[in-house]
C-alpha cells in the first residue's frame, strides 16, 4: 500500500468506527482470528491497551475487542 492508500483506509476505517459504535452488538466472530497464534493475538491486544492508554486492563486471557475498537486501533496503526 502506498502512504496515500493507508491514510485513505484509516479515513474509511474510522468513519466504520464512529458508525459501528452505534450498533447494539459489536462481537467480532471467532473465525476472524482463525490464523492468529494466541500469541499473536495477546501481543495485538496488549499493543491495543498501550494505544488506550490503558496497560493495566490487559489481560492474556481475555482477547476480545469490540468491532469499532478493532477499526479505529487498525485506522491508528495504518498511520502511525
Amino acid at each position: 500500500m502506498t502512504d496515500k492508500e493507508k491514510i485513505l483506509a484509516s479515513y474509511f476505517l474510522n468513519l466504520a468506527s464512529d458508525e459501528f459504535g452505534n450498533h447494539g452488538c459489536n462481537d467480532v466472530e471467532q473465525s476472524v482470528w482463525n490464523n492468529w497464534t494466541i500469541e499473536e493475538r495477546q501481543q495485538f491486544v496488549k499493543e491495543f491497551h498501550e494505544y488506550n492508554g490503558d496497560p493495566e486492563e490487559y489481560d492474556p486471557n481475555f482477547l476480545y475487542l469490540p468491532d469499532f475498537v478493532l477499526m479505529a486501533f487498525l485506522s491508528h496503526k495504518l498511520t502511525k
